[in-house]
């Protein structure tokens, strides 16, 4: 009984911090910190549902910013610690109001399940577009219906979903990877962003998808894949469309502002077309009841993430700064997303990395767009060569597939999506009138 206390009254300051966080980023009288408060009350609540892996890397973070903003304080910044309350929340909100549209799914899923050369195309093209709009969900959703009737998963299956989805990152602005490239890239927008990646997760999936057949060989005729349907793509239509509408309607509201609100407005009024008001209603209650709380871990890194990054940021304030070069050109960026990934493969999570290469590079402003697309890059392709990312964790707990194998499967593909990145970075450079090296 305490415990469904403690999850309800979580939820209830996680859909506050929402409201709060949304409410500042249309521009209302609302200051951003209430939402930090509500967020950090939060995660005080959810701290027990955390595994000791997720305990030891939060508090190493918080450990490390807290001593640097004293450091800093001591040097004589001030303000710094009021980044703790604020860094995070609009990506916060944004990461709750997506949550809701796990509510409305993929549509039908009857029939027999395909197989060959098409379903391994439909389905790479169905995990990307469904899993920018309800994430992970839609891996799940497809990976058990791919399992369906006691057949296991496969390791290439996994592969396709997990390829597939983490290409999303580059342009999905209902995915955590934009929300965090729009806050630690200052100056860039949502326009930006998604004009840069999403031309470049096209490439990834194309890559993604040859690599599959390439990998499969004869066995490709055997691939079983996912049952799409072409009626099930009106979810994401409209959710673009109306994203869209309000950055054009109303200006003064943030991107991610308009996703928060307009994600759960959007999921609630399909299932009530779909089940009726008393389906609906407890619908969401159940969501609010178990999927918010289930957000735990995602909430303790992303708070963790803003002590780390206010305390790096106030210590190179205070301390100056040192680089191996003196302006950000393509080169640059190519051997920063390097490193990146780098980090990725020993379990470095691409926040931390990300918080952290924007604090190191901020003294000298790089363009925002180059600096937001290698932001979305290390998402996309370091949690997919990394055997602790979020991602083949979940898929190992579901389906009995070792994380280090998923991992290995996937490092061929991620050489030559960091390759195909690289030569990217040149091309975002060119367009945006940056020095190649």
């Amino acid at each position: 009984m305490q415990s469904r206390v403690v999850t309800r009254a979580a939820s209830a300051l996680l859909i506050l911090m929402a409201s709060l966080a949304a409410a500042h980023g249309a521009g209302a009288p609302v200051a951003a910190w209430p939402a930090g408060l509500a967020a950090w009350a939060a995660g005080a609540l959810l701290w027990p549902r955390l595994d000791p892996r997720q305990r030891r890397q939060v508090a190493w973070l918080i450990g490390i910013g807290l001593l640097t903003l004293v450091v800093g304080a001591a040097l004589g910044v001030r303000g710094a610690w009021l980044g703790v309350l604020t860094q995070n929340n609009a990506l916060l909100g944004m990461l709750v109001g997506v949550s809701f549209l796990q509510l409305v799914g993929l549509g039908s899923d009857e029939g027999r399940l395909p197989r060959g050369r098409g379903a391994l195309w439909r389905t790479l093209a169905g995990v990307h577009l469904f899993g920018a709009v309800i994430n992970l969900s839609a891996v799940f959703i497809m990976g058990d219906r791919m399992s369906a009737a006691g057949r296991p998963l496969e390791l290439r299956q996994a592969a396709l979903l997990v390829r597939g989805f983490l290409a999303a990152a580059m342009w999905s602005p209902f995915f955590a990877a934009v929300a965090v490239a729009l806050t630690y890239a200052p100056g860039s927008t949502l326009l930006g962003v998604v004009a840069a990646g999403a031309p470049f997760a096209l490439l990834l999936l194309a890559l993604a998808g040859y690599r599959l057949e390439r990998e499969l060989g004869a066995g490709t005729s055997g691939f079983v894949g996912y049952p799409m349907h072409v009626a099930a793509l009106w979810l994401p239509v409209v959710l673009a469309v109306t994203v869209a509408a309000g950055r054009q309607w109303l200006p003064g509201w943030t991107a991610l502002a308009v996703i928060t609100v307009a994600a759960p407005a959007i999921a609630v009024l399909a299932s009530l077309f779909r089940h009726g008001p008393v389906d609906t209603l407890r619908r969401v209650g159940d969501q609010a009841a178990t999927r918010l709380p289930a957000m735990s871990g995602e909430l303790a890194l992303f708070l963790a993430a803003a002590v780390f990054a206010s305390g790096l940021q106030s210590l190179i304030s205070a301390s100056g700064h040192w680089l191996p070069f003196a302006h950000f050109g393509a080169l640059q960026a190519a051997l920063v997303l390097g490193a990146m990934i780098g980090a990725a493969l020993i379990g470095v999570h691409a926040v931390i990395s990300i918080s952290l290469v924007s604090a190191w590079l901020s003294p000298i402003a790089p363009d925002p767009v180059l600096l937001a697309t290698i932001f979305s890059q290390s998402w996309a392709v370091g949690l997919a060569v990394s055997p602790l990312s979020g991602i083949h964790l979940a898929l190992q707990g579901r389906y009995g597939l070792p994380a280090a194998a998923m991992a290995r499967a996937n490092a061929a593909y991620g050489l030559r999506a960091y390759g195909l990145a690289a030569l990217w970075l040149a091309a975002i450079a060119w367009w945006r009138g940056v020095a190649l090296y």
